[in-house]
C-alpha cells in the first residue's frame, strides 16, 4: 500500500511534469509566432518581388515593341511572331470581359 510519503512525491513529479509541459507548450507557442512573423516577412517579399518582375516584364515588351519599329529585316520575322502573340493576348483578354 502506497504511503502518505509516496503520494507527495507522486504528485509532485506529477506537478513537474506539468510545469515542463506548459514550459514546452510556452516555447513553441513563441516559435509557432517567430515562424508567422517570418512567414509574413516572406510574403510580403514575395510581392514586392512579383510586383518588381511585372515591371521589369512591362518593360521589356514596351523596349520590344519599340525595337519592332526600328529593326532590319532579318529581324522582322521575330517582331512579327511578337506582335502576333501580343494579338492573340489581347484577343483573349478581350474574350474574357466578353465572356
Amino acid at each position: 500500500m502506497a504511503t502518505r510519503r509516496d503520494n507527495y512525491k507522486t504528485i509532485d513529479q506529477l506537478q513537474n511534469l506539468i510545469k515542463e509541459l506548459v514550459r514546452k507548450y510556452e516555447l513553441a507557442t513563441c516559435e509557432r509566432d517567430d515562424y508567422l512573423g517570418q512567414l509574413n516577412r516572406v510574403k510580403q517579399d514575395l510581392q514586392i518581388a512579383k510586383k518588381k518582375i511585372a515591371e521589369q516584364e512591362k518593360r521589356l515588351e514596351h523596349y520590344e515593341l519599340k525595337q519592332a519599329f526600328f529593326c532590319s529585316e532579318t529581324e522582322q520575322v521575330k517582331v512579327n511572331r511578337r506582335l502576333t502573340k501580343l494579338v492573340k493576348e489581347i484577343d483573349k483578354c478581350i474574350a474574357l470581359l466578353n465572356g
